[in-house]
Order: structure tokens, then C-alpha cells, then sequence
């Protein structure tokens, strides 16, 4: 349950690294000292994928991640090229759009499994208390830790952690998806999830909701519709 990195790389901290590396995205170099760090995506309804600091880039407020793959040709958007790169950009890969949906803060959870802002971890007090939250960090700060968002307070994850709390991922928040959010959108939605307003009817739905992610069904009953069809979602790759 090791971290090599304390401090929480928000989005908007994502973008600020890309705008300092930008010469390094314009022409594919992967020099050593680019930042480490990996992140995930939605890539289509079920299935996250994963890039590392070099395959990405921010336009305005989308997330672009560069594909190699022929399938993805249809989705280039040369004209976003064009204009994060000034028309310089060397790379022969397609830019593709496609929904943030965290990074990897380098914890494990307790199956030693990497934790991503986004996830919904089921956290075991030393009482035996069990309460299902989901991974994010203090809006509008910077330099702050991956923490629970709660009503007038936070738990930071890496003190849950050394206190000996049993953490396990159960799911994510990325479900009632729509593909026109935003990066911002998607950290709302995030932090959305522990909702201090409310019912434990809604935040039990939302339990059971994140184990069928990544989804853009709205309506709550396709998710149990799923569940009876013996659905399985890989959301843990």
C-alpha cells in the first residue's frame, strides 16, 4: 500500500504538465524525466483504457489520447491537432476523444490493486463499519492530497491507509455516463457520488450502480436489468 507520489495530480495539474511538456507531446518523445504517471479513460461503454504521461493531451477542456490502432481512424480530430500543436505536430498516431475517468494515484487497496481517483472503495473501520465512497480530492486546491469528499470535511486516503483500514475497490462512479462531459463534468461526478443529502435507498443504488461501469445507461433499472442477465463488467482493467 506504498505510494511514490503524496501529493495529488488533479486534473487541472494534468493540463498544466502537458502545456510545460508540450514540445514532448508535439513530436511523441518519451524522454526519463517525464512525469510518471498513468491514466484512465472511458473507451466505450465497458471498457476503460489506460495511457501513460506522453499519449495525452488536453484540448480546452476534452481529453485527446493517442491510438495506434486502424479502428480508431475514423475518430482522428486532425483540426484539434492542428490546434494544440500549431500544425508542427510530427506524430503519426490518431487523437481521439474520449471521457477522463481518473488517474492511477499509485495506493493499492488491500488485493493489492492499484487505486485511480474515481474508484469506489468499500472501507473497513477497526470496528468492523463499512462504508462505500468514492476517490477524489479537495476542489479548487492545489497540492492536496486523494481523499473522501464528505459534507463539511475529508478522509484522506494515505491516512486511512497507515491507520490499518481495510480497503477494497468495489466498483467506480463513471455510470449514467453522457459522452459530451467534460473533464470538469467528470470530476463533479465524482465527488457527486458520496452525497451527503442522500438516502441510503440512493447511495445503495449508486453501490450497485459502479459495479457496471463504465455505462451511459440513465436509468437506474437497466443496471438491475444487468444484474438478472448475469452482465459481468471488467471495470478493474
Amino acid at each position: 500500500m506504498k505510494t511514490t507520489q503524496n501529493i495529488a495530480v488533479t486534473s487541472k495539474k494534468l493540463k498544466q504538465l502537458c502545456n510545460k511538456y508540450h514540445y514532448e507531446l508535439c513530436r511523441g518523445l518519451k524522454p526519463d524525466y517525464l512525469p510518471k504517471i498513468r491514466i484512465r479513460y472511458v473507451e466505450e461503454r465497458g471498457k476503460f483504457g489506460y495511457a501513460d504521461f506522453g499519449d495525452f493531451f488536453f484540448f480546452d477542456d476534452d481529453l485527446f489520447v493517442w491510438r495506434s490502432e486502424d479502428k480508431f481512424a475514423g475518430d482522428h480530430s486532425q483540426d484539434v491537432v492542428d490546434g494544440e500543436f500549431n500544425e508542427m505536430c510530427s506524430r503519426l498516431e490518431y487523437a481521439c476523444r474520449f471521457l477522463y475517468a481518473g488517474i492511477d494515484t499509485n495506493f493499492t487497496d488491500c488485493n493489492g490493486e492499484h487505486i485511480f481517483v474515481g474508484d469506489v472503495l468499500e472501507i473497513t473501520d477497526n470496528s468492523g463499519y463499512k462504508s462505500q465512497l468514492a476517490l477524489s480530492h479537495m476542489p479548487f486546491k492545489e497540492n492536496d492530497v486523494y481523499c473522501f469528499v464528505l459534507d463539511n470535511h475529508f478522509l484522506a486516503l494515505e491516512k486511512c491507509l497507515k491507520e490499518g483500514l481495510k480497503i477494497m475497490r468495489i466498483g467506480t462512479s463513471f455510470f449514467q455516463l453522457d459522452w459530451n462531459f467534460s473533464t470538469e463534468d467528470m470530476d463533479i461526478k465524482i465527488r457527486d457520488f458520496n452525497g451527503w443529502c442522500d438516502t441510503n435507498e440512493e447511495h445503495e443504488e449508486k453501490v450497485f450502480m459502479a459495479k457496471y461501469t463504465p455505462n451511459f445507461d440513465q436509468e437506474t433499472w437497466k443496471y438491475y436489468g444487468l444484474e438478472i442477465l448475469g452482465v459481468e463488467y471488467n471495470w478493474k482493467y
